[in-house]
């Protein structure tokens, strides 16, 4: 969208939490545009810590998407410091105003399985007692079984902490908002967020050909350019005559015209004669062939054909060679019925 259309949509958000850079609302290249989108969260995609609501990590997801923040991969690591000590590290990065990336500082999260054992020690173990809430000592037992759970996902919540750092740290972002719902408010009462990233302009002429020519690069290394196939087809735009149509105003359903008889004798005829191409006799094979070949479609040439092959294909010899001649001359109609009469005789004799 344009500058003027960003500030349109933005000002249709007027309570809004609104997070879009101001160098997004500038005028940009013409091979870049701003993107703003608005996220609707409810109360329960919050943590609600004493009175400060921090976004949960799928909440956190939902901007960094909104946001088009990626991930530094070489950046993002978590090591082992000790026996129960994780640190993950992460950095984001967005594209800026001017197509290149920004980079977030590098942040850390570490997890240390034994404070969090210690911190589950000062809290003491939830108990029910008749219906009413309190606090224990944790057992030895207990705390070895809670020790292992920690140790497990240990490198899991180092990884998801130091993420979630990133995307706060490039979004600008504090960690938690105060008074950003009612203390008595339900849990799908819902607050917006505006939030804005640049994309590239694919509505732009040259980028577009670029992004085409990406996609289509790869293909023709594979397999070449595809040669250019001429359609032939009627050149005239006069419109063709109906077939079979009825007047208008009648009752009677259109039906397809019935194909010429001479269509279906041509077809039958081409079909028999290409049975003979298939022939062990190479002299017969061969002028089928020629006739299959040459496309003939005359059924009036076609017929006396396939009786000189049916003749030749079934061991007739008298005038064979005569024949052959006529198949190999071209197409005469008089003398080819000429030759199936002698033919027909020589047979009857």
């Amino acid at each position: 969208m344009t500058s003027e259309q960003a500030k349109k949509f933005i000002a249709g958000y007027p309570g809004a939490k609104n997070f879009v850079k101001p160098s997004h609302l500038e005028d940009l290249s013409p091979l870049l545009e701003c993107h703003v989108e608005a996220i609707v969260c409810r109360k329960d995609e919050f943590h609600d810590i004493s009175g400060a609501y921090m976004p949960r990590k799928e909440t956190l997801d939902k901007f960094a998407q909104a946001c088009g923040i990626s991930y530094n991969p070489t950046a993002e690591t978590t090591r082992k410091e000790g026996s129960s000590c994780y640190v993950g590290s992460a950095q984001g990065m967005v594209m800026g105003p001017d197509g290149k990336q920004i980079m977030g500082p590098i942040c850390e999260y570490e997890f240390d399985v034994e404070v969090r054992l210690e911190e589950l020690k000062l809290k003491g173990k939830t108990a029910w007692n008749n219906g009413s809430k309190s606090t224990r000592p944790y057992t030895d037992q207990e705390l070895a079984a809670e020790r292992i759970q920690l140790m497990k996902v240990g490198r899991m919540r180092a990884n998801t902490g130091a993420r979630n750092r990133a995307t706060i740290a490039i979004l600008g972002m504090q960690t938690g908002f105060k008074n950003l719902f009612d203390k008595n408010a339900s849990d799908h009462t819902t607050v917006t967020f505006l939030f804005s990233r640049i994309i590239v302009n694919a509505k732009n002429e040259m980028v577009l050909n670029r992004m085409l020519d990406n996609i289509a690069g790869p293909t023709q290394a594979l397999f070449g350019s595809a040669p250019v196939a001429a359609i032939s087809g009627r050149t005239d735009t006069a419109e063709l005559p109906m077939r079979n149509a009825t007047p208008a105003g009648d009752d009677f359903d259109d039906f397809p015209a019935d194909p010429p008889a001479d269509d279906e004798r041509v077809a039958r005829l081409v079909a028999a004669i290409s049975e003979w191409t298939l022939s062990d006799d190479q002299r017969i094979a061969k002028r089928a062939q020629a006739i299959i070949d040459r496309g003939e479609s005359n059924p009036d040439v076609l017929e006396p054909s396939l009786a000189l092959l049916c003749y030749l294909g079934n061991g007739g010899r008298t005038g064979a060679n005569v024949c052959i001649q006529a198949l190999d001359d071209a197409p005469d109609v008089a003398n080819l019925k000429a030759l199936v009469e002698k033919v027909n005789k020589a047979k009857a004799s």
